[in-house]
């Protein structure tokens, strides 16, 4: 989606168009619910801040800049959802999640053609890989390639130099060849 498309979707939601939310919805859902999971480890308060993140969308659309990488905008504003829900509940947090809460399966980089079978044990395999990075590692790696955003773009959502993003992908893509994943 470019970002005069994303514009463009925006100033129909602010016309209160359901069809164009859809369509940032269908576009966008597993990227936003991707980035926001990684923050807040448990499946289920992703979900709900995923649904917030669309509900805000339609309830006060931002305003936003075309040519300034709406792939970014967005991961920042879900990004800061997250950390703005950890903080609400630290104390909830800390007292209900074990070590394992929340994981998921990051499939992603599953063989689609592989069997139901073989699908499972490499997905199984993929979670503990994508498990096993740090977390600055698996929101780098989550922001390439399911949002297909930059370096440059990563580096603004994340506050951290570009040389840094991509040293850290570079980190992460060689401890995922480690695993077997090119």
């Amino acid at each position: 989606m470019t970002d005069e498309l994303f514009d463009g979707l925006l100033e129909r939601i602010r016309k209160k168009d359901k069809a164009a939310l859809k369509e940032i919805y269908e576009e966008y859902i597993g990227f936003i619910y991707h980035i926001i999971l990684d923050v807040v480890k448990n499946k289920e308060n992703a979900e709900d801040i995923t649904s917030e993140f669309f509900i805000k969308l339609w309830d006060k659309p931002p305003e936003y800049s075309p040519g300034r990488g709406h792939k970014g905008y967005l991961a920042t504003i879900a990004r800061n959802m997250a950390i703005d829900f950890i903080r609400k509940n630290k104390h909830e947090i800390l007292d209900d999640s074990g070590p394992d809460e929340g994981n998921e399966t990051h499939d992603t980089l599953a063989d689609d053609s592989a069997t139901p079978e073989e699908q499972v044990v490499s997905e199984l395999s993929v979670k503990e890989a994508l498990d096993a990075l740090k977390p600055v590692y698996r929101q780098i790696i989550t922001m390439k390639v399911l949002g297909d955003m930059t370096f440059k773009e990563i580096a603004s959502v994340l506050e951290m130099p570009m040389g840094t993003v991509t040293w850290n992908y570079r980190e992460a893509i060689k401890q995922l060849r480690r695993f077997g994943y090119d």
